[in-house]
């Protein structure tokens, strides 16, 4: 049933993909059937790079299957002589893993000069997140080599990948910190890593490993292993930001380097001003406005912590409530935000996620693609702070979340999310101002004449019974409250163009909210249409 849901995680061969197609001359194989190459796709669509996916399906069909013929073999041929990789990762798929073929003595028989590593990446007891860290891990286990420290401070940073949230200008943000603090980087991986990269690992001074779903484990192995320290805050917002540049200063420090912090202004993207504006802009009366008004913020745990905690301590804005699909860093989570939520939300179900907004009907979600059409059905403000993502996630501009760039930034979504929001409301207040298209006006006019339907017909199924028909007749003039139908399941009642209009008049904030109630009370009244009628009875009883 899962598989008909949409689900806050890809499969584990798309986590396998993400990695592969990090870094360089290293490219996947996928054992699978017809179909399930749809990985490539996604990666093609949402990439935004010229670069053709590192990933290469061998196709499984019926006729092999009753054959019992195996291509892969001859797929792995192909693919040296087409890319020359140095690795090339196999791993089957959700479907042929059932078949319990041994893809270790088929990748032998292809006698390939490459070196072939088989990853089991088994769908039924992972996904994409956990799929990724794992193969990473592995990859840094088995080729780091112990070595000798860079003359000069640097540092590996772990972490950023293909199709990760605003990976690569995360990654801008954190080379101009480090440059601005005069330490160099040693290895960026997986992201445009090679095989000769992984293994320069340990020379590194320190490791930095922002993200709690990738890189946390493979530098963790690095410090047990060969010592080199790890760096595992996350710098979004100012504050953690400032405190994350003097965690850093420190290990360095331990590690035998004096690292001078130079002036703020230094870290500026015009070096004069301040790094980031957002403590002038929380003062301002434009940001005043929001503070105390409540946040609901849901996503992978590392921007679900960092966001909450901005959004409270740097806007003023209280948390209604913080979840996370991450389940196996749950308790992180509720370790970080202990004092910001009394309970934090673990769940995979964006249905359960859905129920939750709209119980609470916050003035600002900040959520997945998921969240944001929850919001968009409940009339509420959204921005995306988290995968999954959709293509206008994977912008071309500089839009980082890490650093005092990233601080800006998520000042900036916040502010525009909401300022947008008003200036729908304004224009339900006043109207357009007289900026209707001639098209769209002449349309208004003509549906204007229209007549309106005699009647609306509400479907409400009875147990074991034909469906029984509730007819109301609604009348564009004088609108009638429907009649109370017999006893039978509740109906979901729909809205008369009268009520829709009188409801556009309440402020787009709370708008949510009063629809929610008059549905409620419609329910409990047996009414089937909202009327403008209904919608007066309501208020007058709820204060709606």
């Amino acid at each position: 049933m899962r598989l008909a849901y949409w689900m806050y995680e890809g499969t584990a061969h798309h986590g396998v993909g993400r990695i592969a197609n990090s870094m360089r001359n290293v490219h996947a194989v996928f054992h699978a059937p017809q179909g399930d190459d749809y990985v490539n796709a996604i990666f093609a669509m949402l990439e935004r790079s010229p670069n053709f996916p590192a990933m290469t399906t061998s196709v499984v069909s019926g006729t092999d299957l009753a054959r019992g013929t195996i291509r892969l073999p001859d797929t792995l041929k192909q693919v040296e002589e087409r890319v020359h990789p140095d690795l090339i990762i196999v791993v089957a798929s959700c479907s042929t893993i059932l078949l319990q073929e041994n893809l270790e003595i088929a990748a032998q028989h292809a006698g390939l000069q490459c070196e072939v590593m088989v990853y089991d990446a088994n769908p039924y007891r992972m996904q994409e997140i956990v799929a990724a860290e794992s193969l990473f891990t592995d990859l840094v286990k088995r080729f780091a080599k112990p070595q000798s420290r860079t003359e000069r401070p640097t540092v590996n940073i772990l972490g950023p990948a293909s199709l990760g949230f605003h990976a690569r200008h995360d990654l801008i943000s954190l080379r101009r910190m480090l440059k601005t603090l005069g330490v160099e980087i040693n290895v960026v991986a997986p992201w445009g890593a090679t095989i000769a990269d992984l293994r320069r690992l340990p020379a590194a001074w320190l490791t930095i490993a922002p993200y709690r779903e990738l890189g946390l484990r493979a530098a963790t192995y690095l410090e047990e292993q060969f010592g080199v320290p790890a760096l595992l805050d996350t710098p979004i917002g100012v504050q953690p930001t400032l405190r994350w540049i003097e965690r850093l200063r420190e290990l360095l420090a331990q590690a035998g380097a004096d690292i001078p912090m130079p002036p703020l202004t230094a870290f500026s993207l015009d070096g004069l001003s301040a790094p980031s504006a957002v403590p002038w802009l929380a003062r301002t009366a434009d940001m005043d406005s929001f503070s105390g008004k409540p946040a609901f913020v849901f996503g992978d745990a590392t921007h679900v912590v960092g966001v909450t905690r901005f959004l409270h301590d740097e806007l003023g804005m209280p948390i209604a409530g913080a979840g996370t699909y991450v389940k196996h860093q749950a308790d992180w989570v509720r370790e970080q935000l202990a004092g910001y939520v009394d309970q934090v939300l673990v769940t995979d179900e964006f249905q359960t996620v859905a129920a939750r907004i709209a119980e609470l009907r916050p003035e600002l979600v900040c959520g997945t693609q998921m969240e944001r059409h929850t919001s968009r059905r409940y009339d509420l403000n959204c921005m995306v702070i988290s995968p999954p993502t959709h293509i206008e996630n994977h912008l071309l501009a500089y839009r980082p979340f890490l650093g005092f760039d990233g601080a800006d930034v998520i000042a900036d979504e916040v502010y525009t999310t909401c300022t947008l929001g008003m200036e729908k409301h304004l224009i339900d207040l006043f109207g357009d101002a007289g900026l209707e298209l001639p098209e769209k006006a002449k349309h208004g006019a003509a549906r204007a004449v229209e007549p309106a339907p005699a009647a609306i017909t509400v479907e409400s199924p009875k147990p074991e019974q034909e469906p029984a028909v509730a007819t109301v007749a609604v009348s564009s003039l004088t609108p009638a409250v429907a009649t109370p139908p017999a006893p039978a399941a509740p109906v979901d009642p729909v809205w008369a163009a009268d009520a829709e209009a009188m409801l556009k008049k309440v402020p787009f904030f709370v708008r949510g909210r009063v629809r929610g109630n008059v549905e409620k009370y419609a329910r409990q009244h047996g009414h089937a249409v909202i009327t403008a009628q209904v919608l007066l009875a309501a208020k007058e009883e709820l204060g709606a």
